[in-house]
């Protein structure tokens, strides 16, 4: 039996508005015996009118559209992966994994220049070097280009039209001048391409195969719909955040591709691990290479470096991907058997899909994390790094042996040296007469525009001269008063009154 206080508002007989936390619900009927319509559902009331206390029972049960939503609302930025499967975890006291002043444990490698294997020294002062001497070469092929344009300006401007009847003696200095800058610059484009570290691996048949197997398996990783970059995780308060969810990852959107380096040459191309940080990871057949933003390198032999794979049940409040497979729902807000809660009104259901999780680790400090949208991707990959890493093992310990490289022979015929054409050459000295007749014109049209120039110059400088500003006339002087008007006036009127006094007495 539930008892409760309600408030109400009469519209009109028969029909209340009532109001609660819950929302405005109507109700109709007669007092004491209602029926309330509501977003939580219908229910059938019956009360004691005037005291306030009721009774109702629920007829129907209400309907809750599931909503997306991409953030929790106690976790920004974070997404939640549900117990007992997560994503597997670098332990902290793994170099890269450091714990966070909030709780949150960030996965991030350690500093490239801590990453090598012992085995990869002399690999990696070869790469710096070649790197430094990329940036080097950089710098002067710049400078190159310029000596290069101002050579080429000067000589086609000395064999321009008319210009060319003067310069016949400059025009050979300009050219070789011309030719030495792109000969030079021509020198420095070859060192910046010749500048790179050739690397060779000699395989046996069977390691040949893993690799090959590998770049399949990686091709099809790459088409992976989605791929995040997981940068922390952090514990998950369940009975707080009424949450089946255990982990909560923070997570960005990455791409795997493949890439030719510009320093490292090989007759393989290197497949690239996307990385938040800029640090992308570069695996090569022999060794995995990462790169920082100042141009360091790390090198990890292939033995060192560990690809674990990891089941991942994750509660996805983002959008789905096509290939991710369901296995199961939960509730946004969840008891603790996984049950809903039934105190939230928009509580909604929320798909659990299995995702594949991989974490790259090594001794050195290597630690990053990925999540993938397709699990049977992500595990063909984890095992096809298994399965050649095993060749590579075979293959060191004499298991397998090694193709013979051709020795080089001393009797081979020396290749016939190529004289190279200059990029420059003087023009033919041809159709002069053309010049001679442009230049007698130009000569014509600048005396006759002296001559026109002298005889109108005065009118010339009166035209460009400013006038100077006229003088204001002075003002008349006010004439003097005339005060005839004033006696005329003066004079009509006295003898108009004259006339007027004396006709009286005539009249008499």
């Amino acid at each position: 039996m539930g008892l409760r206080f309600r408030r109400s508002v009469r519209l009109f007989p028969g029909v209340r508005l009532n109001f609660s936390r819950s929302g405005v619900s109507t109700s109709v009927g007669v007092r004491g015996a209602t029926m309330t319509l509501g977003r939580r559902g219908v229910y059938a009331n019956v009360g004691l009118p005037g005291s306030g206390l009721s009774y109702r029972t629920r007829l129907g049960t209400p309907q809750h559209t599931p909503r997306p939503t991409s953030v929790p609302p106690s976790s920004p930025g974070a997404q939640w992966s549900p117990a007992p499967e997560t994503p597997p975890r670098i332990p902290p006291g793994t170099p890269g994994a450091t714990a966070a002043p909030e709780g949150e444990t960030q996965i991030r490698s350690a500093d490239v220049s801590v990453l090598t294997s012992a085995g990869l020294g002399e690999l990696k002062r070869l790469i710096n070097e070649a790197a430094v001497r990329r940036v080097t070469l950089r710098g002067q092929l710049v400078k190159a280009e310029k000596a290069l344009s101002r050579a080429s300006g000067r000589l086609a401007r000395a064999q321009f039209l008319v210009i060319r009847l003067f310069t016949e003696k400059a025009i050979p200095r300009l050219v070789e001048a011309a030719n030495k800058a792109s000969d030079e610059h021509d020198e420095v484009g070859a060192q910046l391409d010749g500048c790179f570290v050739e690397v060779d691996f000699a395989f046996d048949d069977a390691t040949r195969d893993s690799y090959a197997a590998l770049v399949r398996s990686f091709e099809a990783l790459r088409t992976a719909q989605r791929i995040w970059d997981v940068t922390a995780t952090s514990a998950i308060n369940r009975v707080a955040e009424r949450t089946v969810a255990s982990t909560a990852i923070r997570r960005v959107p990455v791409a795997f591709d493949f890439v030719d380096s510009e320093i490292v040459h090989s007759q393989y191309r290197a497949m690239r691990l996307g990385n938040v940080a800029g640090r992308d990871l570069q695996i090569f057949p022999g060794f995995v290479m990462m790169r920082d933003a100042r141009g360091d390198f790390g090198l990890i032999e292939f033995g060192q470096f560990e690809c674990q794979l990891a089941q991942s049940n994750f509660v996805e409040e983002e959008a789905v991907p096509s290939d991710a497979e369901q296995v199961g729902t939960t509730w946004k807000r969840a008891n603790k058997d996984g049950s809903r809660d039934r105190r939230f009104n928009d509580n909604y259901q929320i798909p659990i899909l299995r995702y594949g999780a991989l974490v790259l680790a090594s001794p050195t400090g290597l630690a990053e994390a990925y999540q993938i949208s397709s699990h049977p991707k992500a595990s063909a990959f984890a095992q096809a790094i298994a399965a050649h890493k095993r060749s590579l093992a075979n293959l060191n310990n004499g298991a397998g042996e090694a193709p013979a490289l051709p020795a080089p022979t001393d009797d081979a015929e020396p290749e016939p040296e190529e004289h190279a054409t200059p990029a420059f050459v003087a023009k033919p000295r041809k159709n002069l007469a053309v010049d001679w007749v442009v230049l007698a014109l130009l000569v014509g049209a600048l005396g006759f525009g002296g001559v026109w120039t002298n005889q109108h110059w005065g009118q010339i400088t009166a035209a460009f001269t400013p006038s100077p500003p006229a003088e204001a006339a002075p003002a008349p002087a006010p004439a003097p008063p005339v005060p005839v008007k004033h006696k005329v006036r003066h004079h009509r009127r006295h003898h108009v009154n004259a006339a007027a006094t004396a006709a009286p007495s005539e009249a008499q």
